[in-house]
């Protein structure tokens, strides 16, 4: 599998290493033939980290062309790019890398879980790694017998999940946590956001605690890769998907490309 490093075709497995803590900024994209609708999205984004952390980008003149040109080659047209900023003894090194969008689900298993954040760990609303916390709320999950893990802070706020934002159907309107510096911004969550305030659908941005999702009639989790999905908490009743597409799925298909078929939905 080939990967981009600094402008140049190289082997997957002679990519920079960072070293032990170093904070990396990343982007996680979804594809479709080739194309990433939302890469003006993840630029903007992944320019913001970069400057948080005093982080140079140079020139991302190349870079759009360079991914498309990555997917094809590996074969993952419809399917996942990585691109990365590396800092390597002074200087950052620009990786992009692909994989598969995985199997397909009919709704995801979530699992509240609690794990302790360390200090030295990228705060909520930073796409960075090393993703240690969310690798554990995800591990703390699956062995549990979920598919992911909702975040749930010292104060018992609701947050996320490991790889999504939350979204909770309550009482015919959306809710989904509010960025209060320990939850992502994420590219699709923000779509979804604009969407909703344009063409009237009622959703909100605010704490949810534990009885919020206890109560909640659906619930689903959404990122740029997959778009929003239903999810429902293990072992309880499956989700309305029908609410879902019509809701927040139908403003996800008039923002973003549909998914290729046979990817998770």
């Amino acid at each position: 599998m080939n990967a981009w490093l600094d402008g140049r075709l190289v082997a997957s497995e002679s990519l920079p290493k960072p070293a032990h803590g170093v904070v990396t900024p990343f982007e996680t994209m979804g594809a479709q033939k080739g194309a990433i609708a939302l890469w003006d999205r993840h630029l903007q984004r992944l320019a913001g980290t970069a400057a948080r952390l005093g982080l140079p980008m140079g020139s991302s003149v190349e870079w759009r062309g360079a991914a498309a040109d990555l997917l094809l080659q590996n074969g993952h047209a419809d399917d996942v790019l990585r691109l990365q900023l590396i800092p390597v003894a002074g200087t950052v090194h620009v990786v992009m890398t692909t994989r598969s969008r995985g199997p397909h689900r009919a709704f995801v298993n979530l699992l509240p879980t609690v794990v302790a954040r360390l200090a030295e760990d990228p705060p909520g609303d930073q796409k960075a790694g090393p993703r240690r916390f969310y690798d554990a709320v995800l591990q703390q999950a699956q062995d549990g017998g979920a598919d992911d893990g909702i975040v749930v802070g010292h104060d018992g706020a609701v947050l996320e999940t490991a790889v999504a934002n939350l979204w909770l159907r309550v009482d015919g309107a959306w809710i989904t946590p509010e960025l209060d510096g320990r939850v992502l911004p994420g590219i699709a969550r923000a779509l979804l956001l604009e969407r909703a305030a344009a063409q009237g659908l009622p959703v909100v941005e605010r704490r949810c605690g534990l009885d919020l999702l206890q109560r909640a009639q659906v619930l689903a989790v959404s990122n740029a890769v997959h778009g929003p999905r239903a999810a429902r908490l293990l072992d309880s009743e499956p989700p309305d998907v029908a609410i879902l597409d019509s809701e927040l799925g139908r403003l996800w298909k008039a923002g973003a490309p549909s998914l290729p078929p046979g990817s998770s939905s």
